[in-house]
């Protein structure tokens, strides 16, 4: 676990330099955006709600109280590892979303930033430090948040598909710039924390032989086997 910790670190040091090299961008997107009148723009505002939370956490709790309801007693060797895989899958997924959640809605009331719907009122870079509301929640993005876990679930779940669930659970997070709820850096910041978090807990739970395991100098846990 060691060797590999400056990675990660170096890794959300990368990002932070990201959000602040996208920032200045931020007030010709939106004019761009809001002006436009593209249909592939139209779409992404029609499935920008692919971002809430609740479209996980549900069916991940759910899982979560099935499996551990289900009488374990009964199950052959084969059944208990099924209900261990379904029980420790849901909980992890279930775990970077809800905690990633709450972390974003703090930073949000301490950023206070103003939403792009207060553009002609207060610009880009109005921002009111704890202040409780969602007009002045717009950094980072917590649809953005939620996708950046789920993209970094997959990433651990299914290596050989990190080529499309990275750049797809990024495109999804965008979905907030043309809905007008977000500028670009509150989606970069957002999809970065929910991402560094998760694979952060992934590397919590290899440390402890929880669910994952742990490779020298690789930033990215794998799972156990049969996990």
């Amino acid at each position: 676990m060691r060797p590999a910790t400056p990675a990660l670190g170096f890794a959300a040091a990368f990002a932070l330099v990201i959000v602040l090299a996208v920032m200045p961008f931020d007030e010709m997107v939106f004019r761009a955006v809001r002006a436009s009148r593209l249909p592939a723009l139209a779409f992404m505002r029609a499935i920008t709600d692919v971002g809430k939370s609740g479209w996980y956490l549900v069916p991940a709790a759910l899982l979560l109280l099935a499996s551990a309801a289900a009488d374990w007693s009964l199950r052959g060797r084969r059944g208990k590892a099924r209900l261990a895989r379904f029980f420790g899958r849901s909980a992890f997924l279930f775990a970077a979303i809800a905690f990633s959640g709450l972390i974003v809605n703090a930073l949000k009331i301490v950023f206070g930033r103003s939403r792009p719907r207060l553009f002609d009122q207060d610009g880009a870079w109005h921002f009111e430090p704890f202040t409780f509301g969602s007009a002045h929640a717009s950094f980072p993005s917590g649809h953005s948040t939620t996708m950046g876990a789920v993209a970094a679930v997959l990433f651990l779940w299914f290596p050989r598909w990190r080529w499309l669930t990275g750049p797809l659970g990024l495109f999804l997070a965008a979905t907030r710039i043309p809905a007008l709820a977000h500028y670009p850096s509150d989606v970069v910041a957002g999809f970065a924390l929910g991402f560094f978090y998760t694979v952060y807990l992934a590397r919590w739970l290899a440390a402890r032989r929880l669910a994952f395991r742990s490779e020298r100098a690789a930033l990215l846990p794998r799972l156990r086997a049969g996990a």
